[in-house]
């Protein structure tokens, strides 16, 4: 009953074969499965080497699972019908291993590794096809399949499929592409998905980016051995490093699925990363020894966890309304059951030797899983950051309106400051200038021998400073041509009537930036002093005045340079250089900025006064007068 009901589990999977397009058509009929095989068994032990008598045994056959942590020889014969004589026959054998030979009618057909095997030669994962050479006869051919195996290297052989070539030949192919070609496929994709996690991890230090990283790292690690005939590590090396990093990728992968589901910090969580770090012990002991019943008891172990992992994860998804935790139950239920199925089939199924784990393609679930956690955690990311520069720019808005009030506060704060400068300055003018002029002709005039024309000329002086005074309260806006053309205006009259030929030339001037109501003022004082000085002690029949842009040279700016010059009869700067007038004169340059240079000799007195211009925009345009 055991026979026909594996006989139609393969007559089932050819068929399926051939509804997926691999060419059988009508003549799927013509397949030949063979599960009997006549078995002559050599084992190696301590003691010396026993042959025994052929036997009849069913395909699959295990070694592991037959003979246990044994080293030895198994020659399976078995016959081959022959369909059409003269046209070959070709084989599909799913599994052989670990190192075989092929003997058709005595003769040797293929062979792969030494016998006893090497510790490079491992075939025990690839799928081999062979063509028989053709009969000449309708007479059944004799196959000799003769393997060599290693405890706990999976060494055995697989049910045959014989036909014709046009018939194995598709049925090998694809055989090839799910295992050699979606295995390269799965540990390719497995090793980037491995990489990337890991580098998000650096970058984020989260715990779900690192045990999936390294899982997936080590489950890659695992897959690529169905890649190799001849290992890149010899036996028993090679046996461990695959199976201690699967053994250890299962649990870091069910950690992930906890964490994701925020139950990272729990006994079963701790216990998942104890069992990762005990499983190269674990892989050790089953291979290395070998114990062959850790591996068993370690796969239930697996099953159990992962299990209560599900569950977990379960509980968690029908709670929540977040939609990753619903993704991930569903991939974790598919991974659990196709590991459950695998574990089943290995220890329980006589099929186990020629199985295809299932698990390998729904591994693909998790990565499924973290790349939706992945874009849900980024849309999620994407909406809060939104949220944050809204309510940013309304922030920044607010403050904006609150700077703005500030800076208009701050606004009439200085124009009340700059009023009441200007009312202190003006009444400091006013008290100190025209205050003590008033207060000196008020004691003169109380002398009996003060002369009228002296009292009427400090008065003229009197006034013209109070005019000068009212004009610098209007800002000219750094215009000093406008300021030097308001003193000539006040004082063109006075000079005219003392005689004085007043002639003027000024040229176009810059505009000065940051130029005040108290520049102009004492620009128009210092020039006072200077016409009243003239018209009061020089005797002085003319008058120049000059000003002029002039560059300075060098890295300095330009200049502005005042010339007033007179033909009077002169004075000794050294001896009168103490004199009030002057002093005040220079104390206006000083606050100015400007330097003040006085010559004088009988028959001329000339005023130098250079002005430095601070950097101004293109745009301001100079101004100036000529008479």
């Amino acid at each position: 009953m055991r026979r026909q009901l594996r006989a139609l589990q393969w007559r089932l999977f050819t068929l399926i074969l051939a509804v997926l397009g691999l060419g059988w058509g009508a003549s799927a009929h013509a397949l030949t499965v063979i599960e009997e095989a006549a078995l002559t068994l050599t084992r190696h032990g301590d003691a010396p080497v026993e042959a025994q008598k052929p036997q009849t045994v069913t395909l699959p056959y295990h070694w592991d699972q037959r003979q246990g942590a044994v080293d030895g020889e198994a020659r399976f014969a078995f016959d081959v019908p022959v369909a059409n004589p003269g046209e070959p026959v070709a084989l599909f054998v799913p599994r052989v291993g670990n190192s075989f030979r092929v003997l058709v009618d005595g003769q040797e057909l293929a062979r792969f590794g030494a016998i006893p095997p090497g510790p490079y030669d491992d075939a025990a994962f690839a799928p081999q096809y062979f063509e028989l050479p053709p009969s000449r006869s309708a007479s059944p051919q004799r196959v000799e399949v003769i393997i060599a195996a290693q405890a706990a290297r999976q060494g055995g052989l697989s049910p045959i499929v014989a036909g014709s070539v046009d018939e194995i030949r598709p049925l090998y192919e694809r055989a090839e592409f799910w295992q050699i070609s979606g295995g390269r496929f799965i540990a390719i994709v497995s090793g980037v998905l491995g990489t990337l996690s890991l580098l998000v991890w650096l970058r984020q230090r989260e715990s779900i980016y690192l045990y999936y990283g390294l899982g997936e790292l080590l489950w890659s690690v695992q897959t690529v051995r169905v890649l190799f005939t001849h290992a890149p590590l010899p036996w028993p090396w090679w046996g461990v490093v695959p199976l201690a990093a699967f053994q250890a990728a299962i649990p870091l992968l069910c950690r992930f699925a906890l964490a994701v589901v925020g139950r990272d910090d729990t006994r079963l969580a701790r216990f998942l990363g104890l069992m990762a770090w005990c499983a190269p012990i674990a892989a050790a002991l089953g291979i290395m020894v070998p114990w062959l019943w850790v591996m068993p008891l370690w796969h239930v172990l697996n099953l159990l966890v992962g299990l209560g992992m599900m569950v977990t994860v379960l509980r968690v998804a029908r709670r929540s309304a977040v939609l990753e935790h619903r993704v991930l139950a569903v991939a974790v239920v598919l991974v659990v059951l196709c590991g459950a199925r695998d574990t089943w089939v290995m220890h329980s199924s006589p099929q186990a030797y020629e199985m295809v784990p299932w698990i390998r393609f729904a591994w693909v679930g998790f990565a499924i899983s973290l790349g939706w956690v992945i874009a849900e955690r980024m849309r999620k990311d994407a909406r809060t950051m939104a949220g944050m520069n809204a309510s940013l720019e309304a922030q920044l808005v607010e403050r904006n309106a609150a700077l703005e009030a500030a800076f208009a506060r701050e606004r009439d704060g200085e124009k009340a400051r700059g009023a009441l400068e200007e009312r202190q300055r003006v009444m400091r003018d006013l008290h100190d200038g025209l205050g003590a002029q008033l207060v000196g002709l008020l004691r003169m005039a109380q002398q009996p021998a003060t002369a009228r024309e002296d009292v009427t000329q400090h008065l003229r002086d009197a006034v013209d400073q109070l005019k000068l005074t009212v004009d610098a309260m209007h800002d000219g806006e750094g215009d000093v041509a406008s300021a030097l053309g308001t003193v000539r205006y006040r004082l063109a009259p006075r000079l005219e009537a003392a005689g004085i030929d007043l002639h003027w030339d000024v040229n176009p001037l810059p505009t000065m930036p940051g130029w005040s109501v108290r520049e102009s003022h004492q620009m128009q004082m210092l020039l006072f002093e200077a016409f009243s000085n003239m018209m009061t002690h020089s005797g002085a029949t003319r008058a120049d005045l000059r000003a002029r842009l002039m560059p300075a040279g060098g890295a300095a700016g330009d200049v502005i340079e005042v010339e007033l010059l007179d033909n009077g009869r002169g004075f000794d700067t050294n001896v009168v250089s103490a004199g009030r007038g002057l002093a005040n004169m220079r104390t206006r340059a000083a606050a100015l900025g400007a330097t003040l240079t006085i010559r004088s000799r009988p028959g001329e007195t000339c005023l130098h006064l250079r002005l430095p211009v601070p950097a101004q925009p293109a745009a301001n345009q100079a101004v100036g007068l000529t008479f």
